[in-house]
């Protein structure tokens, strides 16, 4: 037997190691490699796809694809022999076809090797498929060794990932900016949430960074180069649909749901709480052995995406809460922890500064009035001042006369303006609808003229009352 094309064929398995070269480019190299065969013009490989749908990865001539694809659909067993689909002169014009099973192993694709000869006349058909069992052995080989070059990859991207979220800016941020002994176990968690691969409910009041810390789990886990989803379970309805999908019918086709959109990935369900029973009873079973149907559907999926779930300090539904490895979280409020209150001010100050140019600063007596506040909305809320003082702040020195008033005690609530402060504002006011008017009211040009941002100028707009004469006339 002529082993030639054997060595050319075991030679693109040399490429295979290279991450940068997939399973797809070592097949068409193979069929550059069984070219040269003088009884060959025809020859494919057929895989299955990850529905087990098969599939043309490479092929050479013009095979008959109806009759490949029919053959595909029957998976060969590890130890099954090469045959012959069709013997020579079967049919007028007809050409023979053999066939050998393609089976790199469990979990890996499966397939045939399909040629419609290799030595030729005088040579028996035997030859060919003793020679055809070896090429389908080579291209297992080649399936097997594509698949481990992937994964290798993929680790690496992984681990290139979590090393890099270790020193990133929102670690950062959650842990540095703050000396509470309550981030000690806080960071803990999240530490072990991370390494972890198990559903985990955050819980905690609006506003106090549920979300922040949900996207933070993702980014130090290994799923780090993977899809990170939101989901809001308050917002708008069909929920269950969009969670796990819709099954094909006969008026519409199937769609798949964020589960399946986010496959390996991370999939946050912000308000948890609010799921409707079936949804809760569905995600249970999720939750336990990660299967689950598609809405209308009666053929069990098997995810692999990962579910963060945000809800009050009350906690989650029973339904939910009775998941065995169930991770919960309980998320500090900003009141609990007031001394981190100047520390997040002058991060998010200086998170300004960055932005506007404008390095802002709080005096001694507006920062204690600050600290004493119980902060309802949590960061959220002092997230929304920060961005409030940017505009409204007439110096960069932000005394107690800039803080709204509805945020301060009732002996630090500062008296009525003065005559002066007052004349200022009428002076911007009338400054701002000069700007306007010669400016035929294009915000953009005298926000341009009066050195402001559109979003400064617009708040301006808001906070005088300021009309063009028609819009007032309408």
């Amino acid at each position: 037997m002529d082993v030639s094309v054997v060595r050319r064929a075991l030679a693109c398995l040399e490429l295979a190691p290279d991450t940068g070269r997939g399973l797809d480019d070592l097949l068409v190299r193979l069929m550059a490699a069984l070219a040269d065969m003088p009884g060959l013009s025809s020859a494919a490989v057929v895989l299955a796809d990850a529905d087990h749908a098969p599939s043309i990865r490479a092929q050479l001539g013009a095979p008959d694809v109806g009759l490949l694809l029919r053959a595909a659909l029957e998976r060969g067993e590890a130890d099954a022999p090469p045959r012959i689909l069709r013997r020579p002169g079967a049919g007028p014009a007809e050409s023979p076809l053999l066939a050998a099973p393609v089976f790199a192993g469990k979990d890996m694709p499966w397939g045939w090797l399909f040629v419609d000869g290799l030595f030729g006349a005088p040579a028996p058909i035997e030859d060919d498929l003793r020679l055809l069992g070896l090429l389908a052995e080579a291209v297992a080989a080649m399936v097997r060794v594509a698949a481990q070059g992937r994964e290798r990859g993929d680790d690496l991207a992984r681990e290139v990932a979590f090393l890099r979220s270790k020193v990133s800016l929102r670690y950062q941020h959650v842990f540095s900016e703050g000396s509470s002994p309550l981030l000690v176990p806080l960071r803990a968690a999240v530490d072990r949430a991370a390494l972890s691969d198990g559903p985990v409910a955050l819980l905690g009041e609006d506003g106090c960074g549920r979300g922040v810390l949900a996207r933070l789990i993702h980014e130090l886990s290994p799923r780090a180069v993977r899809l990170f989803s939101v989901f809001d379970a308050a917002a708008g309805q069909q929920v269950a649909l969009r969670l796990f999908g819709g099954s094909r019918s006969l008026d519409k086709p199937g769609a798949p749901g964020l589960i399946e959109e986010t496959d390996g990935g991370t999939l946050l369900i912000e308000k948890a709480h609010r799921l409707p029973p079936e949804v809760c009873e569905r995600l249970g079973r999720y939750l336990a052995d990660g299967s689950f149907t598609r809405l209308g559907g009666g053929r069990t999926r098997v995810g692999r995406s990962r579910l963060l779930l945000t809800a009050p300090p009350q906690g989650l539904g029973s339904e939910l809460a009775a998941t065995p490895n169930l991770a919960v979280i309980r998320v500090p409020s900003l009141r609990e922890r007031p001394e981190d209150i100047p520390a997040l001010l002058d991060h998010l100050l200086s998170l300004g500064s960055a932005r506007d140019g404008r390095r802002l600063s709080l005096t001694p007596k507006a920062l204690k009035a600050l600290e004493t506040y119980d902060w309802p909305g949590n960061i959220h809320e002092l997230r929304v001042l920060v961005s409030r003082l940017a505009v409204t702040a007439p110096d960069d020195r932000i005394d107690i006369a800039d803080i709204p008033p509805e945020m301060l005690a009732e002996g630090e609530r500062p008296p009525v303006l003065p005559e002066d402060a007052a004349e200022l504002r009428d002076m911007e006011r009338q400054q701002v609808l000069s700007a306007l008017t010669r400016h035929g009211w294009v915000q953009s040009r005298a926000a341009r003229e009066l050195g402001l941002t559109l979003r400064q100028i617009g708040y301006r707009i808001r906070k005088y009352g300021l009309a063009r004469d028609e819009d007032e006339n309408a």
